[in-house]
């Protein structure tokens, strides 16, 4: 709507810090509470020495925050002032390297916060999203959508043959998964068969052997944590009448950082030979992380 009188204005008037040496040169540092200044152009400021107002353009020009004038001053010039007039009836448009981040609030988006928080990064089609640190790749997306890394914490591993139980009716590890699938963060040693849980979360956990049965023998399986002396799973058969058989044990366990997990067995009456089955096609100990 139109106005009655003077139009309002906009924008930031400044006065800009005296210069006080003039020392023979055409350059002089513009200063604003002694910081540099950078106006936007020559005709954003108002310029007088020795009172006498200074043509933009004409008489000085400038470049960042350096006024140059036509001619060198000389010792007894004076700058009388410099105003900066700011921008009248429009948006203001910040000079470049103006604005610092004291300015922001302080949730805004801040230079650390986009090059070291989770910062997305696309290449070709695979996105990716970089760790704390702005380096490393912690997620990347195929073109299909799906998620290749991180490479989550995982292990598999199978026996050769038969491992057979030292003493009946009792607990005892299953030491013969002695040969690794796969071992992704290396968290699971063949020696002993036990399984270090890498990082705190959801496991999904799986125990599976093929066990030689005998009438009215007792045969089980189960998975043991040796950090707190504790049984996670647990599963098998009473009087088989004879049948040879395969235990499944499968769960989702929240498991902490160290945990040791091992593969146990147990059989009543115990077998001379031919306990426990552990080759692959008949049986793994495994577990991943899945969140």
């Amino acid at each position: 709507m139109p106005y009655i009188g003077t139009h309002p204005l906009t924008g930031q008037f400044k006065k800009l810090d005296a210069i006080t040496v003039v020392n023979g040169q055409a350059a002089y540092t513009m200063q604003y509470n002694s910081s540099n200044y950078k106006p936007a152009t020559a005709n954003a400021l108002l310029v007088s020495v020795n009172g006498v107002i200074q043509a933009a353009g004409d008489a000085y020009t400038i470049s960042g925050s350096t006024i140059t004038f036509t001619e060198n001053l000389v010792t007894g010039d004076t700058i009388d002032f410099i105003i900066a007039l700011g921008d009248t009836g429009s948006a203001v448009t910040p000079v470049d390297g103006s604005v610092t981040t004291a300015k922001l609030a302080n949730d805004a988006v801040t230079s650390d916060k986009l090059a070291h928080d989770l910062t997305v990064q696309t290449s070709l089609s695979v996105p990716t999203i970089k760790d704390s640190s702005g380096t490393n790749t912690a997620l990347s997306i195929d073109s299909t959508g799906r998620i290749t890394k991180p490479s989550q914490p995982r292990f598999r591993a199978h026996g050769s043959g038969w491992f057979d139980l030292a003493t009946n009716a009792t607990w005892e590890t299953i030491t013969g998964f002695n040969t690794e699938d796969y071992d992704v963060g290396g968290c699971f040693k063949t020696s002993n068969a036990q399984f270090t849980v890498p990082l705190s979360g959801i496991y999904l956990v799986n125990l599976r052997a093929w066990m030689e049965g005998t009438v009215d023998s007792a045969n089980y399986l189960r998975v043991y944590n040796q950090t707190d002396s504790v049984a996670l799973i647990e599963g098998g058969e009473n009087g088989n009448n004879n049948d040879d058989h395969t235990i499944q044990l499968t769960a989702l366990l929240n498991l902490d950082a160290n945990d040791v997990l091992v593969p146990q067995g147990y059989r009543s009456p115990i077998h001379a030979t031919n306990d426990i089955y552990l080759a692959e096609s008949y049986a793994e100990f495994s577990a991943i992380l899945l969140a």
